[in-house]
């Protein structure tokens, strides 16, 4: 039996890794679709630990991942990243 109940799952995740494709930084779960990303986008997660307004994620790649649960389809998004400075300014990265 799952440690959860597949109807309180939310349905769409959004999991932002750092440049080590294993360094997890942060995660959000919602009931809606996220924004499409591209490579080559910036993203700044205000809420990730840590989080510096003048430092950016750079999206060097993106991985769709789909499963289901019960019977509700999930989908995840995995954005890969490196340090950036962001597109509208701040001291950034040197």
């Amino acid at each position: 039996m799952p440690a959860f109940r597949t109807d309180q799952i939310k349905r769409y995740s959004l999991e932002l890794y750092g440049p080590k494709a294993d360094e997890l930084l942060w995660k959000i779960d919602s009931d809606d679709p996220f924004t499409p990303m591209a490579r080559g986008d910036h993203i700044q997660p205000l809420d990730l630990p840590g989080a510096n307004p003048d430092l950016a994620h750079e999206i060097v790649g993106i991985e769709h991942v789909i499963w289901t649960a019960g019977e509700q389809v999930r989908y995840v998004t995995r954005v890969y990243s490196r340090p950036a400075r962001p597109l509208g300014g701040g001291a950034g990265l040197d």
